[in-house]
């Protein structure tokens, strides 16, 4: 019986310029990498292709009984694509928090402090840029969170002491219709 290659095998230098071989997104993970490929999951579609390095021409990974051998990326000439820098209608920036934790921040947003490990939260952005406004909303007490292999999955990361506290539970809670203004983030540091 004869197996037929499923798993679309690309260079590195392609799927640079062209992203994921089924979407043209740019995002995604890898949870397997060895001998020069990668096993990448798609950010947007979910699809699985592996990615191998350049002067690689087949997958020491194994995708079933399948080695996938290297392919020319079927988008081959189309740039990849990545989040739009949208913003909402009303104003303010696209926001979405997640629960609060402990990160490293550069100090308090609501009395600043110093910088270390504070309670936080992290709250994905549309983009870099988003971010960089989001940022610009506070005076202290933030950073962004970006990382170059990962450009579509930014986070702003907000700090507070143990004194203010509430005030980041606050911030949530302005939050919570997933956009943030400079008006959220006044109310939740006590200023009117």
């Amino acid at each position: 019986m004869m197996t037929t290659q499923t798993v679309i095998a690309v260079s590195a230098t392609e799927f640079e310029e062209a992203g994921c071989p089924h979407c043209g997104y740019r995002s995604g993970y890898s949870p397997i990498w060895t001998g020069g490929a990668v096993a990448w999951t798609c950010g947007e579609c979910g699809e699985t292709c592996c990615v191998l390095a350049d002067g690689i021409n087949k997958s020491p990974i194994g995708f079933g009984e399948i080695y996938p051998e290297l392919q020319p990326h079927p988008r081959r000439g189309t740039p990849s694509h990545g989040n739009l820098d949208k913003r909402p209608e009303g104003g303010g920036e696209f926001f979405a928090p997640r629960g609060i934790g402990y990160d490293r921040t550069p100090g308090c947003f609501v009395c600043g402090g110093s910088e270390g490990v504070h309670h936080n939260i992290a709250a994905f952005v549309h983009t870099k840029t988003a971010g960089e406004r989001v940022i610009r909303m506070f005076p202290q007490g933030a950073r962004l969170d970006y990382r170059p292999h990962e450009p579509d999955r930014v986070q702003v990361k907000i700090g507070a002491c143990e004194a203010h506290l509430q005030n980041l539970h606050q911030l949530i809670a302005l939050a919570r219709d997933g956009v943030i203004t400079t008006h959220d983030v006044r109310e939740a540091r006590g200023l009117k």
